[in-house]
């Protein structure tokens, strides 16, 4: 059964089906592009989440000599978090996941950021849909979109996001 590295299809000529159920996650990215089968996938995974980004406007070229001593407080890090996805029965990879994420621990509340926002769907909603959609005998299809974060419209948010 194939799975996906972005748009390109895995197979078992990719030798991804013999990685061992042990390989943990890269914790570093040096470490990711040293591995031995698996370096040309961490690259090709994280060249696709940064064109995705920088195709979506996600970044700014600046010079740090033009910026304020200010702005230079409010500047960043960030890395990359690398993820085997497996297939849950059979253990075999599925995908390699990178997400570029910003080092927040420097961050300051009230001052870089006020409110963290992350709509997560409860275990329940979904099966309350898989229940409405076997009563009613319809079809149902699982999509898993690439940088969907970044894909959706600020419009569509809430003025106000619900309090937890």
């Amino acid at each position: 059964n194939p799975s996906t590295l972005g748009d390109r299809t895995l197979t078992s000529e990719d030798g991804l089906d013999n990685i061992s159920l042990l390989e943990p996650d890269p914790k570093h990215h040096k470490g990711a592009l040293k591995h031995p089968r698996l370096a040309p996938f961490w690259r090709e995974s994280a060249t696709e989440e940064m064109d995705g980004l920088w195709r979506r406007g996600c970044f700014k070229k600046w010079k740090i000599k033009d910026l304020t001593e200010e702005q230079k407080q409010h500047i960043f890090g960030s890395r990359f978090h690398h993820k085997i996805k497996r297939h849950t029965k059979t253990g075999i990879v599925k995908s390699l996941k990178i997400r570029l994420v910003v080092m927040g621990n420097n961050m300051t509340k009230g001052e870089d950021f006020t409110d963290a926002f992350a709509p997560v769907p409860r275990a329940t909603a979904g099966r309350i849909l898989m229940a409405m959609a076997a009563a009613e005998d319809l079809e149902m299809h699982c999509v898993d979109f690439s940088q969907a974060f970044i894909q959706a419209s600020w419009a569509d948010l809430p003025e106000e996001a619900p309090q937890i």
